[in-house]
């Protein structure tokens, strides 16, 4: 799925609302749900790359339409409690698309 505005990001909210339309064994869930664990202990980034693309808060509220209030705490808080479509925002904002795949995790 790639998210290219947030137009269409509504359909998957959550890491969960995909992971439910596929049968998936608990293993391959574990799985799944480790490799989302080790990315969102990337959450830092969020400020890392606004800041180093040179970019201000300001600037990234307002390509959101939100306050810059709202985007000192999504970065406060990282990507553990993100939308999907609150990031796709945000990185749009930054000048970037957010693209996800889902690929099957060998054993």
């Amino acid at each position: 799925m790639t998210i290219a505005d947030s137009k269409h990001s509504a359909e998957f909210e959550t890491v969960e609302d995909v992971l439910d339309g596929f049968d998936l064994t608990p293993t391959e869930r574990s799985r799944i749900e480790a490799k989302t664990s080790e990315l969102l202990a990337l959450d830092a980034c969020l400020k890392e790359l606004r800041v180093a693309a040179g970019i201000r808060q300001k600037d990234v509220a307002q390509a959101m339409g939100v306050t810059k209030s709202s985007v000192a705490q999504l970065e406060a808080r990282g990507l553990a409690d993100a939308k999907l479509s609150t990031l796709a925002r945000y990185f749009a904002g930054l000048g970037y698309r957010l693209d996800f795949a889902l690929t099957p995790i060998e054993a």
